[in-house]
This record gives structure tokens, sequence and C-alpha cells, in this order.
């Protein structure tokens, strides 16, 4: 099992995000549901080589401490809605109408897009909000009442490409194929009552956001290349709302790394593993549970398979997450021009404050400086990117400069929630590049960020160089080592530069 989880163990065993946990307060350090769910998961895809922790007795010690914390959530989530006065709102959750019957007369599809240019290829780089777009026998219609309507749509002279106006990525680029465009069929209501057999749909009024998954193997990716790009979407068109559904289109040959990949060539244990992010981690972004296209629609559709008409599905998350067209091979190029986050500042900050705020985390400057380390594990299966000489460093900074230092190896158990707001709550972040570092995406205004690479690259450049509320510090340190002077010294100039932050803004 270790050889095959994700670099960063600490953020793989600390998915969870309790409901009870959605309101601000001090919740229990250790996620015992979590951990639970985590060693029985463990413990079912280790083969021939089981570990120690799965005996049964600890077993049944993990289902108790489970369930006592279960019974105090229930207990603390009783006493908290009793509680209304003060708290801050959690979710901007839109009410909308429940799935109901309608005729197809009611229905008429439109759309709204984004960033098409006049290249050939500009469905890769457009998004669209479609309005009325419906759904059957794995098939998307685009409704509409007039000829015109339709040669217009159509004609793709408009556009300047090869498509229509509809045509979009619905995965983020990097490995680009033709089976990710998404373009669709464009049909008048009595063409499409022909072609389904009924004037009688299913509509959805809820927002929903129609993509393939791109890479959800670690908490770096999920954040970037899943959430991000899908809250930028939502952010683009005014619809920012935490019941939006997402529904995971998959494709017949998965994009490499994807949990559909790693599903199909790496066998059924290491799917499981890469699925259980979804699950512990979508809760960042939406109330529900990402769910396929197929599941979704024979679940809505019921027992007649009724086409399904959806009120607005997003698409096209072509050029939205971190790394757009990644022309730069997530960093390891730093000698070209990539301009993908360039006047994305207040997205990249928003998307920070939407998720605490979603979990109930209050976005407050700190009082005084704090750092936190991390100090990637010796036995981690990227052995590579070990930084030595960090505990030293912790002794160092606490002893010469009187402040708190957290250094973290692992923070197994540690609900996200958890997670998130200590990085919050802390200043100055010493950490070596992969999906842990993407944590610090949470820290506050006015913080700095050291990152130090021990190989030739400077991986993930590309995002942190263009985060509006911290200064990113690059140290290359081959094999590991640094210059800890060099370093130490950093950590004053971020002390000073977070005092002036903290001065500037007395709230």
């Amino acid at each position: 099992f270790s050889s095959m989880q994700s670099g960063l163990e600490w953020f793989w065993q600390s998915y969870g995000v309790a409901e009870a946990e959605h309101e601000e307060g001090e919740e229990e350090e250790n996620d015992y549901e979590f951990n639970l769910e985590h060693l029985e998961l463990m413990c079912e895809t280790a083969g021939d080589m089981v570990p120690p922790e799965c005996k049964e007795s600890n077993i049944e010690l993990a289902k108790q401490k489970a369930a006592a914390q279960r019974r105090r959530r229930k207990a603390t989530n009783i006493q908290k809605r009793k509680k209304k006065s003060g708290k801050i709102a959690t979710h901007r959750k839109k009410q909308t109408d429940p799935p109901k019957k309608v005729s197809i007369s009611d229905v008429h599809s439109t759309h709204t897009c984004y960033g098409r240019d006049y290249m050939d290829d500009n469905w890769k780089r457009a998004t669209c909000l479609y309005h009325d777009l419906c759904y059957h026998n794995e098939k998307w219609f685009y409704i509409t009442r007039h000829d015109f309507e339709t040669q217009h749509v159509e004609d793709a002279e408009v556009t300047g490409g090869n498509d229509n106006h509809l045509a979009v990525s619905l995965a983020p680029l990097g490995e680009d194929t033709a089976e990710q465009k998404f373009i669709p069929e464009i049909i008048n209501q009595r063409d499409f009552i022909k072609e389904v057999g009924t004037d009688e749909v299913i509509y959805l009024s809820n927002i929903h956001i129609l993509y393939v998954s791109y890479n959800a193997e670690n908490f770096g990716h999920f954040l970037s290349d899943e959430l991000f790009p899908a809250y930028s979407m939502l952010e683009a068109f005014d619809e920012l709302d935490y019941n939006v559904q997402m529904i995971r289109h998959e494709l017949k040959e998965p994009l490499q790394w994807s949990c559909d990949y790693q599903l199909k060539n790496w066998g059924p244990v290491q799917g499981k593993k890469c699925m259980f992010r979804y699950k512990q981690l979508s809760h960042l972004f939406t109330a529900n549970e990402v769910i396929t296209v197929k599941n979704y629609t024979r679940d809505m559709g019921g027992r007649n398979h009724h086409p399904i008409c959806f009120r607005k599905v997003a698409a096209g998350m072509g050029m939205l997450a971190d790394h757009c067209e990644d022309g730069i091979g997530h960093g390891r190029k730093s000698n070209t021009r990539h301009d993908c986050n360039q006047g994305r500042q207040a997205t990249l900050y928003n998307f920070r404050r939407y998720v605490m705020h979603n979990i109930g985390i209050r976005d407050v400057l700190p009082k005084k400086n704090r750092v936190i380390i991390w100090d990637r594990d010796v036995k981690d299966y990227k052995a590579e990117r070990k930084i030595f000489g960090l505990s030293k460093l912790k002794k160092r900074i606490e002893e010469s400069l009187n402040i708190e230092v957290m250094l973290f190896v692992t923070w197994h158990g540690k609900p996200i929630k958890y997670q998130i707001k200590e990085m919050s709550r802390s200043t100055i972040f010493i950490t070596g590049p992969g999906s842990g570092s993407f944590i610090s995406w949470f820290l506050p205004r006015g913080s700095t960020q050291i990152r130090l690479y021990p190989e030739w690259f400077k991986m993930e450049w590309f995002l942190f160089n263009y985060m509006p509320h911290m200064h990113v510090e690059h140290i290359n340190c081959k094999g590991g080592h640094f210059d800890e002077d060099v370093v130490f010294e950093l950590v004053k100039m971020g002390m000073h530069r977070y005092d002036h932050t903290l001065e500037s803004h007395p709230h």
C-alpha cells in the first residue's frame, strides 16, 4: 500500500470533512470516522502484505472511537442549531425546485460563452453556460424553436473555427484528445420528440457542471485541476452555489493519471484509492457527491428512462485549471513565459475564501507570526523530493526568533478543516515541492512561502508565483540539502513582511 500511495501521506490520510464541523468552533483534531474508513480501505487493499494495523482488535477499537465521535458530533450539532445568533452563514446554497416533469414545449435552449478565439481549435479554450440542455440515451441535445436559431448556432464560420457555437473541452488542457470535445446536437422541438418518443421530460433546476477529470490522484491536483476550474466557471457566470451538482463524463480512453486511467491500467485497488479522494474533498466546493453522467442520468430518468433537461449546465474547463495548456510541464520549464495565471489574482484568492467559507473557517489575519514546516517522510515513495535538516531549522527558529513552529511529517487523521485552519493561522510556510505544498493556497494575506527544491526544476512556480496574498521564495537545494543561514534570513524577512501587513489591516 505505502509504495502506491500519494507522495503526501499527511494529506492522503486526512481528507475527512465532517458535517458536524460546518460551523465555526473548535473541533477535535483527530477525525476517527475518517481514520476508520481509511483503515478499512488500507486493509481491504493490502493484498498479501497485511500491515499490523489490520489486526481485528485494532479495527474494533477504531470502530468504537468512530461511533463515540459520531455521538459527540450529533450532540454538538443539536446545540449549534439552538444557538443561531452570532454564527457565520456557511454555504452559499441557493434554493432550487425539486426535479419535475415538464412538456418539451416549455424547453428552449440558449447559451452564453466566453474565451472563444478565431483559431480552428477554439473549442479548447471556450467556456459556456448552457440553458435548457437535454440528455437522452447517452446524447446531449440543444433544443431550438426556429430555423434561424438552428442555422445560426450551427454556423461554424461565425465562430472562426471548425465547430459551431457550442463546442468546448470538458477537461482541462494538457493531454488533448478529440474525445474530450463536447458538442451537443442541435435539434428543434418537433424532431426531439421524434427522437425520444415523448414530449414529457424530467427538468432539473439546480446548476450542474459537466466535465472530464484531468487528474485527481492527489490533493494538489484535485484542488487545482478539479475544484479550482469548477469554481472559476461558476464565479465567471455569477452562479456560485454550494448546491451545484458536478457530473463527470467518462472517456472511452481515460486521460493519463485520472482515476479512470488508474482503474483501467493499475487495477481496482489503486482505482479505489484514487476515487476515495472524491468522497473526502468534494465537500470543499459542493454539498453533493460527484457522480458520473451515466449513473446520474439513470437515477434521475427513473425506470422509464425519461429524457432529462437541465436548466443550467456549465462546461469548458480547457483553460481554467492552474496550468492552462501546460506548456511548461507543470513547472519543469522556467525559462519560458507562462501567462496562464496573470490577471487571475482575484479568482485565485476568492477560491481560497470560498472553500474556507464552505467549511466554516473565518478568514481573519493571525495576530502574530507562526511558521509551519512540511518535512516529507524519509520513507515517502518520492524519496528524491526529501529535504534534510528541517528539524534543526525548526529548533533554531524557535530559539532565536521566539515564535511558534509547527513541523509535520504526517497529519494522519487530521480533518481537512483542521489542516486548512492551521495553515490560515500561520504566516510562513517552509516546504518542498509537490502535492503537499498546495495547502499553502490557504495562507493568509501578507504571508511568505519558502519553497525548497532538491531537483533542478521549480515545480508549481506557475501557480504560486501568481498568488496575490503571499510572497514566494525559491531555493535550490541539490540532493535535499539547503543553506540553513539563507532560509533563516528569509524567515526573518517573512516575519517583517507580515508585521507590516498586520499594521495595514488591523482588523
